[in-house]
């Protein structure tokens, strides 16, 4: 039975349905998936646990959902608009660089389905970019019965891996909006040649107001490793000089 639910995609996919194994039964993953689906995204939602070894390939900065949303920690991935510096031509990502989960657990994502009652938790449910699988795979996720496969084991291990990431990200986010740690920069691309590059409503941690945070809540943050998370995003925003640099060499080509 099909759940009646208006689904919201990702950004980079295309229409997502539930994640059905009696539906999906005997269908697996087409050959030959790559990332071209992510080529024109100049950024990427992360999770904090992400923060250090992304932080070594991209810049992290934050991101309001909306105007007066939840913060939301990205990397960027290019200056401009439609702009992704790590997909390479052939689909495939950046040799020698982080591929964040964002990204590996296409097509696959995980929507939050409202409880039955009102002021109920909601919950977890898994959704798939159908146009992605193929009928009669070699290698199903789902068998003829409908029950899970070996095939299905990693994706679902990465998938529950995210989720409960994603929360522990919002807990980061909502300390560090209630100890009024992030605030607003613009980052500015100057090239040898041509236009500068903005890259506007992203905000950053202040690192003297870090510095001013009471002992309570630094402790906290310590041994929670988000302490940790938060200079990895620090130390991370020198990669925008990467960025240039690899936005001069694509142009350049």
């Amino acid at each position: 039975m099909t759940l009646s639910l208006k689904l919201h995609s990702p950004r980079g996919y295309g229409p997502v349905v539930p994640l059905e194994p009696k539906r999906h039964a005997g269908m697996g993953l087409k050959p030959g998936l790559d990332h071209r689906w992510a080529a024109g995204l100049n950024a990427l939602p992360i999770s904090a646990s992400e923060f250090f070894k992304a932080g070594l390939d991209y810049p992290i900065a934050f991101v309001r959902k909306d105007r007066e949303g939840e913060f939301l920690p990205v990397i960027a991935t290019g200056l401009r608009d439609g702009q992704n510096l790590y997909v390479r031509a052939d689909g495939s990502w950046r040799l020698q660089t982080y591929v964040p989960a964002y990204v590996r657990r296409y097509p696959f994502c995980i929507a939050p389905v409202p409880g039955k009652e009102k002021g109920s938790t909601a919950r977890p449910l898994v959704c798939v970019q159908e146009d992605q699988l193929e009928a009669d795979s070699t290698r199903p996720l789902f068998d003829r019965n409908g029950l899970p496969t070996p095939a299905w084991k990693p994706l679902s291990e990465l998938l529950e891996a995210v989720e409960s990431a994603h929360q522990q990200t919002r807990v980061l986010c909502r300390r560090l909006e209630a100890l009024g740690l992030l605030v607003p920069f613009e980052a500015l691309a100057t090239p040898r040649r041509g236009e500068p590059s903005r890259l506007q409503g992203l905000f950053r941690v202040d690192e003297q107001r870090l510095l001013k945070v009471p002992g309570r809540d630094l402790r906290t943050m310590m041994n929670k490793g988000e302490l940790r998370a938060v200079y990895a995003h620090l130390n991370s925003l020198e990669n925008f000089g990467r960025l240039l640099d690899l936005s001069q060499a694509a142009d350049a080509a």
